[in-house]
């Protein structure tokens, strides 16, 4: 089974002052309570792997223990992940990573269409982010350009598009929000299918979206760690 990867770029590193910590936990916090409700394999999350002990289901997340683990770490290395697992390690494997230059999450399941906009919504909700794709193995070797981004059949991107931009669009889900404020693209509603069908309209969009300016250089830009 193919394994996914939500991924994340941001504009620039977020700050990482114990204030600003905090403030990130607590983000933290909102996304995984509101990614609880979408599907059971989200219900439960636990430190990942925090003392060299697995599974580590005495660090359960949120907790006061979680909590005080996280901070101190990030005290330590401010390029210290929030990193958390579902305690499942077969096909509903999920784990989450949120640092302070992105957000990741990867999985095995194929979530349904709606679920998937659910899962993107609760992250532009939370955080300002540059670029959102849902990638696998798939999406990188049908990818276009290598030194953009990869175009994947469900991204994000940080601008209003019109549907007569893209030569193929299954949907689009505009978002403002205090973060962000753009556009969700759907090119196709069975979007994990590795199928040439799908890899046309990911390629022929990913051609006009390059050219809409809105696919992020894959190499990060100066300036990006300064914060």
């Amino acid at each position: 089974m193919s394994e996914f990867f939500l991924s994340t770029r941001f504009f620039t590193r977020l700050p990482s002052s114990e204030v600003d910590t905090q403030k990130q936990l607590n983000t933290f916090k909102v996304i995984i309570d509101k990614l609880v409700l979408i599907d059971p394999i989200l219900s439960k999350w636990y430190i990942n792997n925090p003392i060299g002990t697995k599974p580590p289901f005495d660090y359960p997340f949120p907790s006061g223990k979680a909590d005080e683990y996280l901070i101190n770490s990030r005290k330590v290395d401010s390029f210290q992940s929030f990193s958390l697992w579902n305690g499942e390690d077969n096909s509903n494997f999920v784990a989450i990573n949120f640092d302070t230059f992105d957000f990741r999450m990867n999985f095995e399941k194929v979530f349904n269409f709606d679920q998937i906009i659910n899962i993107f919504k609760i992250i532009l909700n939370n955080i300002q982010c540059q670029y959102m794709y849902l990638n696998n193995d798939f999406f990188t070797e049908i990818n276009v350009f290598s030194h953009r981004l990869v175009t994947t059949s469900i991204c994000y991107v940080p601008v209003r598009i019109e549907e007569n931009y893209l030569p193929h669009l299954y949907q689009k889900v505009e978002i403002d929000t205090e973060y962000n404020q753009g556009t969700i693209l759907v090119f196709d509603k069975n979007w994990a299918d590795e199928t040439d069908d799908l890899k046309k309209k990911v390629q022929e969009n990913s051609i006009a979206l390059v050219e809409l300016g809105v696919i992020p250089e894959a190499e990060l830009p100066e300036g990006f760690f300064e914060s």
